[in-house]
């Protein structure tokens, strides 16, 4: 006479069996992703990959094409050792932190490019906090656009402190990120010391007021900045920026809050 629940070992076992194989299975399916990833990678950047190997290009411009993560490890790969690269544009490539480390890595030991646009990826804090420990080593960057980047206070803090101790960054787009109340007060305290800077893009972070008062007060101790983008958030509460960004120099016209 068959006991209830007799069968169940066996069935669990086969169930355990299919989901093993079913672990697998998917993991099969990412590694096929990845390798399907990388070649298209290897497919879109042939050529300039290429010529980076032979340093015969100053300026690459890759917006859109440039494979995303697989991709911006490939060129890190390349900037490792290549001595004649000026300018590398990688906006809009869906690149992630990882990505990000990768070229933050490559940027300690390149010593020629000067300028780096990753506007419109998703590099957010530990990206810029890869990037900004580059920075800090004697990079050769003169532009670096990190605009667009889901970068918060952390990575705002980061490249604080960076700018601090750098000497050649003439100009950093942080437009449209999250940056807000700590991450001004760490780049304004940044500026009071920066003697560089030449443009700073900070449009469309949620700073707030006392941010933008504070970033305001800052750019006017730092003599080298003569571009300071710092248009506001729609908050209907714009009378005290808009006074102290005119006391510094920095006006915002009127149209640009009505836009």
């Amino acid at each position: 006479r068959a006991r209830a629940g007799a069968g169940r070992p066996s069935v669990v076992a086969a169930a355990a069996a299919a989901a093993e194989r079913g672990i697998g299975a998917m993991g099969d399916y990412c590694s096929v992703a990845e390798d399907a990833k990388v070649a298209r990678a290897k497919l879109l950047l042939g050529e300039p990959l290429d010529e980076l190997s032979k340093n015969a290009v100053e300026t690459l411009d890759l917006m859109g094409h440039g494979g995303g993560d697989e991709g911006a490890m490939l060129l890190a790969s390349a900037l490792h050792i290549n001595a004649s690269l000026r300018q590398l544009n990688l906006r809009w490539n869906n690149i992630s932190e990882r990505g990000a480390e990768a070229l933050a890595l490559a940027l300690r030991s390149n010593t020629t490019l000067t300028s780096l646009d990753l506007y419109c990826n998703s590099i957010k804090d530990s990206g810029a906090t890869a990037i900004a420990k580059a920075l800090s080593e004697s990079s050769p960057l003169q532009m670096l656009d990190l605009g667009w980047n889901n970068i918060g206070d952390r990575g705002a803090g980061a490249l604080a402190s960076a700018l601090k101790a750098n000497r050649s960054l003439r100009r950093l787009g942080l437009e449209q990120n999250t940056i807000e109340l700590s991450g001004a007060e760490a780049i304004a305290a940044a500026l009071k010391t920066n003697r560089s800077l030449a443009s700073l893009q900070l449009a469309r972070n949620p700073v707030g007021e006392a941010g933008a008062v504070v970033l305001a007060e800052a750019a006017q101790l730092c003599w080298s900045l003569t571009t300071f983008d710092l248009m506001p958030q729609m908050t209907g509460r714009c009378s005290t920026v808009r006074s102290n960004l005119s006391l510094s120099g920095f006006s915002i016209p009127e149209e640009e809050y009505a836009s």
